[in-house]
């Protein structure tokens, strides 16, 4: 029954050449489809067969749809059983991260203040040693802001706010303007250098953002992983007039300078 024409659903074409129309993680599923009616009830056909083999159910109350382009939608495919769709700049929720089309990085980082606010309430009434406060700074609140971090840069803003964060309970045990006894760059030393080992929220995100860099440009052929060495192509400008090359592991180490593009993941990935 599958193989007739009306259950055939279109995934995305990628860059290269592949396609990909689902992805699960646990109990999230994730679909990326041609964006029409017709495409959206056959998906719905195959769900339906999906539910009546399984007993399974989709909540669309707790589903949500992003449409990722710059035409007009015209329609409202979903929204009679509960389906939302997000609108553009708005996010939505997936893997512990908001996730939206042309969606500001600050949106996520709202959200790690009021983590860092709600850590801090819960170990300012401990009486911590200076190695203890240590020990949840860089486990506890810092810890906090990596899942983001790796795939957004945080603002010097941002990073100026966790250091400050960081540096009062260091220095004072709770979130109150307290004197610093050194100065950052201090902080941060390894203790055999006179440190404390404190880490710098700026140089661990570009860390993880460089290591994201260099996940995608090796070899596979896994659909992010296209994603990464298309816009790769697409950003290095010609060296010598000689026209950019293929992207890959190489490409970090070129001499040519980079132009920034729409994408704000994008941006924080060359700003490393």
């Amino acid at each position: 029954m599958l193989a007739d024409p009306s259950y055939k659903v279109e995934g995305l074409t990628l860059p290269g050449g592949g396609r990909v129309r689902d992805q699960t993680f646990a109990n999230d599923t994730t679909l990326y489809l041609q964006g029409s009616p017709t495409n959206l009830d056959r998906a719905q056909k195959v769900i339906d067969i999906f539910c009546t083999a399984s007993g399974a159910k989709v909540n669309w109350h707790k589903s949500a749809a992003i449409w990722a382009s710059k035409n007009e939608r015209g329609w409202n495919w979903g929204e009679e059983v509960g389906l939302k769709w997000v609108p553009t700049g708005e996010g939505t929720r997936y893997l512990g991260i908001q996730v939206g089309f042309h969606l500001p990085p600050e949106v996520n980082f709202g959200k790690l203040r009021l983590a860092l606010k709600n850590h801090l309430i819960n170990w300012s009434n401990n009486r911590l040693s200076l190695a203890g406060r240590i020990l949840v700074a860089n486990q506890v609140l810092l810890a906090s802001m990596w899942y983001i971090a790796a795939s957004w840069n945080p603002s010097h803003g941002m990073c100026s706010h966790v250091r400050g964060i960081v540096r009062n309970f260091i220095w004072g045990g709770r979130d109150t303007p307290t004197r610093a006894k050194v100065k950052w760059s201090t902080l941060v030393l390894p203790i055999a250098q006179g440190g404390l080992g404190i880490i710098d929220p700026k140089a661990q995100s570009e860390a993880l953002l460089a290591k994201l860099l260099t996940r995608g440009l090796a070899p596979g052929g896994e659909p992010w992983k296209e994603l990464i060495r298309h816009k790769a192509d697409q950003t290095q400008l010609p060296i010598h007039n000689k026209g950019p090359s293929t992207a890959d592991i190489n490409w970090i180490f070129a001499a040519s300078k980079f132009r920034k593009t729409q994408g704000s993941m994008w941006n924080s990935i060359l700003g490393t």
